[in-house]
Parts: C-alpha cells; sequence; structure tokens
C-alpha cells in the first residue's frame, strides 16, 4: 500500500456505498431468482472537491496522484476527509476499515484566481482482503 492520502477536508463529498455482490436470473415465464456471491460489499465510490484553495493543496494532491501511478497503486483515507460527519455515520461509512482506494480519473483542476484553484477527485475503492 502507498501513502495515505493528504490530510484535507474536503469542501464537499459525494460517496456511493459498495454493493453486494448478487445476480438475478429472469426465466421466460418472468419469474426471477436471486443469487448472492458474497457477503461483502464492493465498488465503492466517493468524489471530493476541495474549493478555493491554495495552490499548495492542489499541488499535494496531484504529487499523490504521480505517487500512487495515476489509479494504479491503492491507498488508505485519513480521518480528515470525513470530518464534520456524525460519529455514528462515520463507522457506517468507514465500515469495514480495510477499504483502499485508488483514483478513478486523473485530478480535475478549475483555476479561480490567481494562486486559487478548485479540485476534484473521484476514487473507487474495494476492501483490502
Amino acid at each position: 500500500m502507498s501513502q495515505t492520502f493528504p490530510t484535507l477536508k474536503p469542501s464537499q463529498r459525494q460517496l456511493t456505498l459498495g454493493a453486494f455482490p448478487t445476480k438475478v436470473y429472469r426465466s421466460l415465464a418472468g419469474t426471477t431468482v436471486k443469487r448472492s456471491y458474497g457477503n461483502k460489499p464492493s465498488g465503492f465510490g466517493l468524489t471530493l472537491e476541495f474549493t478555493n484553495v491554495a495552490d499548495a493543496i492542489v499541488s499535494q494532491i496531484i504529487n499523490h496522484y504521480s505517487v500512487t501511478s495515476g489509479g494504479f497503486s491503492r491507498f488508505a483515507l485519513p480521518s480528515s476527509i470525513f470530518a464534520g460527519m456524525s460519529a455514528t455515520l462515520i463507522a457506517q461509512v468507514q465500515a469495514p476499515y480495510n477499504i483502499r482506494w485508488e483514483y478513478a480519473s486523473a485530478p480535475s483542476v478549475q483555476s479561480v484566481y490567481n494562486g486559487i484553484s478548485t479540485v476534484s477527485v473521484e476514487l473507487l475503492g474495494e476492501l483490502d482482503v
């Protein structure tokens, strides 16, 4: 596992919880059967936005993207990413704690003003077994 994502507090975050691996089989008569192929979710998604941040913060995110080989290596997220949520909600969205994240795409940087930018980061998470 590579280094942890920079300790930053996002301005906005959107979390998609992982889905349990299931398959639905539908017959020609219209009946359906659902099969479960595991008891652990997969395919977590997290979109982070850092609004109006200094170029030094943008540089931290871009450096982290480079260190993780542009999404090839997985990494952990610091607790600051979930700052502002209640303890109960943090426990639910971070459980299980062994989720490892990778970049879904390169960070998107929008220049707002000299030395100030907005950065969007899309991450994919999978259980680390």
